[in-house]
Parts: C-alpha cells; structure tokens; sequence
C-alpha cells in the first residue's frame, strides 16, 4: 500500500515481553486506527514504531510508501510526510515556554517549508488559538501550567505543521470534560480529514464511540489491531 500507514512482519520486544511478533497491518490514507489495551502491553510502543520514532527488530513500517529513519528526522518531510505526535503526558520541553514548545518543529523544519521567523510565530499562534490556549499562557513555562493545559498546548504542537500523519497517546487521558472537548473536537476534525491519516491509542470507551471506528484489541505477546474507516 503506498498512501497511509503500512506495517509489514513487524517484531519488537522488550526482553521476553513481545510487543508486535510478525506482524502486518494497514492504515489507508484518510483512515483511522484505534488501538486499546491494557497497562504495560505496548500500546504507546507500538504508535512509536508506527511513527518512526522507535525502529522495529524485523519488519517494514511505511508512510505512504516510505520508510522511517529513526536518526533522521528530515527524511519524511522531504518525501511529504508530515507528522504530529501528541505524547501521553505531553512532552513539552520543560525550559522552554508554551510559544517556544510549538514552534520547536517549525523551526526545525523551516527551511524545507520555507517559512520566515514571522510565520513560524503565526502558524504556532494559530495552532494555540485552536486548542484555546489564552495569550497570558503563550510565554508561560510547562510547570506553571496545570495538565489540562500542557497536554493542549502538546496538541497545539502536534498540529502545528499541519500533518497529514497523526499519533495520538491517550488523547483525553486525565482531563476535565471541557479540556477533553476541546481535544475531542481537534481530534474528530482530523478523523474525518481524507488527507490525514490517523492512529490513537486509548482505553477510554466513550472516546472509543465518539471516534466512530471499530476496535480491536491490543493483548500481551499478541497485536490484534484492524483499521477501519468512519462510517457517515
């Protein structure tokens, strides 16, 4: 499959603990993957690998036709793929402010996107407005943020380039019900984008039913996962 997200004879383990054993699954373009499962059988693991952030033992992962290079972090935008990763407990960079977080990829990757210091800062400012982050936050540093707040400006981040590839570590995990719709709603909006392709690891069983996708389970020393795409 050229377009979305392939994974072919994947292996990984942790010691004797086997996250993926040979296994081969597809995301198409536009589709959505749900993956749920217990603590500690891998669920995170397995959306590292899928995003090239962790490379497999054996097997092939492709985004749209190409391969990951875990140390090379470039490679996949300059084939087109874009991708935002939202982590479970968001991973904002502890000594840089809330602004800065979200401008980390565009900077990074400016060049290749052509973007001047002045749109960087708008293009980050518009991801904060999205995901209701107040400009008396914008220069505030994570640990004076509450979670609720760091884990959307995490989000503000991810989609901050745009992506056309998601990953998203239990979404709404530990939030208040308005933090969790505002999540909620990014989320759906980039669901039923045909361009972005997504995978989201979470056990939450109402989010599971507002996404809209069947899911399959995610067992110890087994990968029982099936992408299906929204039915309208």
């Amino acid at each position: 499959m050229d377009e979305g997200l392939s994974v072919r004879d994947l292996t990984f383990r942790y010691g004797d603990v086997h996250i993926a054993d040979d296994e081969s699954f597809d995301v198409p373009r536009g589709g959505t993957l749900v993956v749920t499962g217990g603590n500690g059988v891998g669920k995170s693991t397995l959306l590292y690998l899928c995003a090239g952030l962790v490379a497999p033992h054996s097997g092939v992962v492709t985004l749209n036709g190409h391969v990951p290079v875990v140390d090379r972090p470039s490679h996949l935008v300059r084939k087109g793929v874009r991708i935002g990763f939202l982590f479970q407990q968001g991973g904002l960079v502890s000594n840089l402010n809330v602004l800065a977080n979200v401008k980390l990829g565009l900077r990074y990757h400016a060049d290749l996107f052509n973007l001047t210091d002045k749109a960087i800062d708008e293009r980050a400012k518009e991801a904060l407005d999205r995901v209701r982050i107040a400009d008396s936050e914008l220069y505030a540093m994570p640990a004076h943020l509450s979670f609720g707040t760091r884990k959307r400006a995490a989000l503000a981040r991810a989609i901050a380039l745009q992506p056309n590839f998601v990953f998203l570590d239990d979404p709404d995990a530990g939030l208040d019900t308005m933090t969790a719709k505002i999540v909620g709603d990014i989320l759906f909006g980039l669901r039923d984008d045909p361009e972005v392709t997504s995978v989201v690891c979470t056990n939450h069983r109402a989010l599971i039913e507002a996404i809209g996708c069947s899911t399959k389970e995610l067992c110890a020393g087994s990968l029982l996962a099936q992408t299906y795409r929204r039915v309208e």
